[in-house]
């Protein structure tokens, strides 16, 4: 396993999508996982049950990942829980929605910004310390393919959900090399439309070989490679995964 001994903070890991995989695979790597959960208890500590199936612990906290501060003390809980916060994973993101860029209304651009940037801003801003600190860190955000050059828009995308993922791709583009003489690594994984699936499926996949259709797995073994130590002269990029480019 390459990740004994460090713990993973991963927002977003309660719902059927790739925050899930990532947090049970950094599980089967080894790390102990601060799992976060904006609403739903009971779906979390249903994965929490599965991190604990394959041998890690489990510490599961609610945060709002829009609010910095929310983020802090969720950052500071799980320092408390296990000692210290190894890898931060920002997989909460906004609201997909297709509209015309005019009828995107105030609210709703401002929470997508909030999901996507500031939840990025957050929990880079309070992880970070306590990486310096130890000298090493790893932090993965969750960005989406072709953002930086989008190609579509309404009824087939959204403008601001993918604005969002472009501002992660910079975040990790500028920070990761400033980082890296640090021990700190900051990367972006790029994925295309991916389908959720259930707990049940998400457990066995992690398991197994990942090759075939397109699943969350796919992203989240990327995850767990930029987390090891395979991976410390990797800061700074921006990795697709395919899939499908039919949005």
């Amino acid at each position: 396993m390459q990740l004994t001994n460090k713990v993973a903070l991963v927002t977003g890991a309660s719902g059927g999508g790739m925050g899930r995989s990532i947090a049970l695979t950094l599980a089967r790597e080894g790390a102990d996982i601060i799992l976060n959960y904006r609403s739903n208890e009971e779906r979390a500590r249903e994965v929490g049950a599965a991190i604990e199936s394959l041998g890690r612990k489990a510490f599961i906290h609610r945060a709002d990942t829009e609010d910095p501060d929310a983020v802090q003390a969720m950052v500071q809980a799980g320092e408390a829980h296990f000692g210290h916060v190894d890898i931060a994973v920002c997989s909460a993101g906004g609201k997909w929605k297709p509209q015309e860029f005019v009828d995107i209304e105030p609210d709703h651009w401002r929470a997508v910004m909030r999901g996507e940037v500031d939840s990025a801003y957050g929990l880079i801003r309070a992880t970070l310390p306590g990486m310096r600190k130890r000298g090493w860190g790893r932090i993965v955000m969750i960005g989406g393919l072709l953002a930086d050059d989008w190609p579509y828009g309404p009824p087939d995308g959204p403008l601001d959900y993918p604005l969002g993922k472009a501002a992660r791709h910079w975040l990790a583009r500028t920070l990761g090399p400033r980082e890296r003489p640090n021990g700190i690594t900051i990367n972006a994984v790029a994925p295309g439309p991916i389908e959720y699936i259930e707990l049940e499926e998400a457990l066995r996949l992690v398991k197994e070989d990942p090759s075939g259709e397109i699943t969350p797995q796919h992203t989240a073994e990327i995850v767990a490679f930029l987390c090891s130590e395979r991976a410390s002269l990797v800061s700074g990029a921006v990795i697709p995964v395919r899939g499908s480019d039919e949005v």
